[in-house]
């Protein structure tokens, strides 16, 4: 059973843009003050502004539509969404997390600035599709659906989801949770009411906008649902931030009582990627060749690790 505060179709089916934010232009390197107590270079995952490889550079000298547009307006637009600590707002209003870091180093090697707009998840393919956004950089992971609409890099990170109740409640199995009486919500246009609906057909399943939160605790704490859901990764990160009242993780295995989620526990593990507009191969071949010297180098997964680690300390 579900019901629905809006729905994904309708959104992109609107002629007009609605934009979560103001667009706020980056310099293609960091600045000397940099958010989150990021004030070196040489902390891990630092998005590099110099010194790439040959075989990358090579590729992003290519000319494609979207390459050719990037570098006559001197700009990288980059489509974020609001997913601490993937993407967030520091507190003096310029953008943090991971994708705030890929968004600066692929400008950096195109040689122009980072210019970065957030949207909210359920119009990502229509910015791309409208070319309001060259790229999006949102933790945003392949589905058959945005599929249809948008291309896809290759993978950057690999991740499923856990679901997420409260210690205290009775529910300690994904069986438990499949029940008429349980109140399952999740974070408008994302995909985890395709996961919700396999593995936990028989709840009351609902939505509702994430604004800025990785999680719908407040529906939990609220006593307003009963379960929601989010990516296996930040298990840690939340368990830790939510504790009046504590949150408590379930996996395929039940209740999750290792500090990390294990393989056995991740329900359907999926591969997050960057969106980015159809039939344009050379953009596409100059953003894998990026993504997999981040990736190979291990520069890529020191960044995500140190911003869960940020978000952990805050």
């Amino acid at each position: 059973m579900k019901t629905s505060m809006k729905t994904l179709g309708a959104l992109l089916g609107a002629t007009m843009l609605v934009l979560s934010g103001c667009a706020i232009e980056l310099p293609s390197a960091p600045p000397a003050s940099t958010p989150a107590g990021d004030d070196t270079e040489a902390r891990p995952g630092a998005p590099m502004t110099a010194g790439f490889g040959a075989d990358v550079v090579k590729a992003c000298e290519a000319a494609s539509p979207s390459l050719d547009a990037i570098r006559d307006r001197g700009a990288l637009n980059w489509g974020i969404g609001i997913s601490p600590p993937f993407g967030f707002k520091a507190a003096d209003g310029s953008w943090a997390g991971v994708e705030a870091d890929n968004a600066r180093e692929l400008a950096a090697l195109l040689g122009v600035e980072a210019k970065i707009q957030d949207y909210d998840y359920s119009i990502m393919t229509a910015a791309i599709q409208s070319d309001k956004a060259d790229i999006i950089g949102a933790q945003l992971f392949i589905t058959p659906e945005r599929a249809k609409a948008i291309d896809f890099s290759d993978y950057y990170y690999l991740s499923g989801q856990l679901f997420y109740v409260l210690e205290d409640s009775p529910y300690q199995s994904i069986d438990d949770l499949n029940d008429p009486d349980v109140r399952f919500v999740y974070g408008t246009g994302n995909a985890q009411l395709a996961i919700a609906e396999k593995y936990i057909p028989e709840a009351n399943i609902s939505d509702a906008p994430l604004r800025g939160q990785l999680l719908l605790y407040e529906f939990l704490a609220a006593g307003q649902a009963d379960a929601s859901m989010v990516e296996a990764a930040p298990m840690p990160v939340l368990l830790a931030k939510y504790t009046d009242p504590q949150l408590a993780a379930i996996g395929l295995q039940g209740r999750v009582t290792s500090p990390t989620a294990g393989e056995d526990d991740i329900i359907d593990p999926f591969e997050v990627a960057f969106g980015l507009p159809q039939n344009d191969a050379a953009w596409k071949g100059c953003v894998d060749a990026w993504v997999d010297d981040a990736r190979s180098s291990g520069r890529m997964d020191e960044r995500i690790q140190y911003w869960l680690d940020q978000n952990a300390a805050d």
